[in-house]
């Protein structure tokens, strides 16, 4: 096996801004909406009827679960490939299916693509290139994971 075994680098990649902003701003929303759907019953506004507490509080509720989806996004590498959870789709790589990473150092990409063997590429929206020196160290770590993991053509 290669040298990368480590549990460290094994583990999971997450963005850090992106995860903080959406846990906060999830609970921010829902008690928001809370507070509102109270509020407006409270102060005997002539159209607020109780079902449309219930229809404000289901809002709040269905907003607060996407902002929690975009905070849960993830890459799981494993010794087997890496399961990429971006805000819509999780898909399964093998690491003989990843050919590279690329990611521009000055900012141009949001987050690296996997290039992948059938030519495509796949946003691995787990490393953000929001969270700066983080973000980079982290996509070299997704490198080395590819290079150690990938077998050889050799082989």
């Amino acid at each position: 096996m290669a040298p990368a075994e480590s549990e460290a680098e094994f583990s999971v990649f997450r963005p850090r801004q992106v995860r903080v902003i959406c846990i906060v701003g999830s609970i921010v929303v829902l008690i928001g909406f809370a507070t509102l759907s109270v509020a407006l019953l409270v102060v005997d506004w002539k159209p607020w009827k109780p079902v449309d507490m219930i229809w404000m509080n289901l809002l709040g509720i269905i907003f607060a679960l996407a902002l929690w989806r975009v905070g849960d996004i993830q890459a799981r590498p494993s010794r087997t490939g890496l399961v990429v959870r971006n805000m819509v789709r999780t898909r399964e790589f093998a690491w003989g299916e990843i050919i590279g990473v690329s990611f521009a150092p000055d900012g141009d990409d949001p987050w690296p693509l996997l290039d992948l063997s059938d030519g495509t590429t796949y946003a691995v929206m787990a490393i953000q290139h929001a969270d700066g020196p983080r973000a980079h160290a982290e996509c070299q770590r997704l490198r080395r994971l590819i290079d150690d993991q990938t077998p050889s053509k050799e082989e």
